[in-house]
């Protein structure tokens, strides 16, 4: 399975002052990923849009797009979500997008025993937990602390796991 070059980074929230500025709830680990994304896309088929004046606030980006010069082109985009390339998306070094790690493998890293698939990532405050769907399509939840992965292999589609006693065993 090729996994998609684009993120969804963000959902259009509504806008801001009647010059058209627009309100953005972001997808991104840190609001200000969006200074560095030079490219942005309302929809990946098409080119990308032209946008300037970027500023972050609270937990929101504000941003103006060419062509949206009041509050009702704004609240136009309200709803729509926002793409951009994997490429041009700061990533700290050694870490993933969760999407390119999803619908991969989990193994045992010293048995090799196939657990299931990774279908999401999510956080509770304490750690990333993996959600696997095992052979059985039974859930599993591996709390992903350190020494829990020993290897991810996106070639192979492939995450090497040290999982914790009991999450994958019934004692």
């Amino acid at each position: 399975m090729k996994k998609s070059e684009y993120l969804c980074i963000g959902k259009i929230a509504g806008s801001r002052g009647v010059a058209g500025e627009i309100k953005i709830n972001p997808y991104t680990d840190f609001p200000e990923d969006f200074y560095e994304i030079k490219n942005i896309f309302l929809d990946i088929s098409e080119s990308p849009i032209e946008f300037f004046d970027v500023k972050v606030h609270k937990s929101q980006v504000l941003m103006k797009i060419k062509g949206i010069n009041n509050k009702n082109d704004a609240l136009a985009l309200q709803g729509r979500f926002l793409y951009a390339q994997k490429k041009d998306i700061p990533i700290a070094e050694n870490s993933y997008f969760i999407e390119d790690l999803k619908d991969c493998t989990v193994e045992d890293a010293k048995s090799r025993e196939k657990y299931g698939v990774l279908k999401d990532v999510f956080n509770r405050g304490a750690s990333d937990i993996y959600q696997i769907i095992g052979k059985d399509n039974k859930e599993y939840l591996l709390p992903i602390i350190e020494g829990t992965i020993e290897k991810i292999d996106l070639e192979e589609n492939k995450i090497l796991v040290n999982p914790l006693k009991g999450v994958f065993d019934e004692n």
